[in-house]
């Protein structure tokens, strides 16, 4: 095994030449999404699990605190992976697959999107997630990794992060967030 520095410098590498590599085409289309919805005071609903759960509940931070400027409309979003008592009912009584489905069928409506994030983009709670929001007619946001899985074909819009890293994926996919964000703020100020 290389020693700790080596390390260190490798996946630092490895992580410039991910934020380098991808296609950032998506975006301009995620960023027109993310206005549209803003526009008819919709929500844009984020999901996904472990590591993308975190990303999708700093998204929320990201997304409603950071651009907001007083004197513009809000942009609403909502985590579907924060409310831990409502993930565990629906798991327990229906099944982990359809923990974020079912939270879309209680909340979802025709002035909103879904945004999902995974790194395998295989992960059947947010495919099912996405295959419900892509019956209801509303925008479909992925966030993939690795292949992209299920996800890179059933998503409207898809930003692939083609590493085998979780790390990597999880980092370049916060910073999505982070870019966007900050430019939606300062296009405002």
């Amino acid at each position: 095994m290389a020693d700790f520095e080596d390390f260190i410098a490798s996946y630092y590498q490895r992580f410039a030449e991910a934020l380098l590599a991808f296609d950032k085409g998506p975006m301009a289309d995620i960023l027109a999404v993310f206005d549209d919805i803003t526009a008819k005071g919709g929500t844009v609903f984020v999901a996904g699990n472990g590591g993308s759960a975190a990303i999708a509940d700093h998204t929320v931070c990201d997304c409603s605190k950071g651009t907001h400027v007083d004197g513009h409309p809000p942009f609403r979003t909502i985590s579907l992976a924060s409310n831990v008592p409502m993930l565990t009912a629906l798991a327990n009584d229906i099944s982990y697959d359809a923990v974020f489905s079912e939270q879309l069928k209680y909340y979802l409506t025709e002035r909103d999107a879904l945004l999902v994030v995974s790194s395998s983009g295989n992960s059947p709670n947010v495919v099912e997630a996405c295959k419900y929001a892509n019956e209801k007619g509303v925008p479909t946001i992925a966030f993939v990794g690795f292949k992209g899985g299920k996800l890179k074909e059933l998503a409207q819009h898809v930003v692939h992060i083609e590493v085998d890293n979780y790390g990597i994926v999880e980092d370049t996919h916060q910073s999505l967030i982070h870019a966007m964000t900050q430019y939606m703020k300062a296009r405002k100020e």
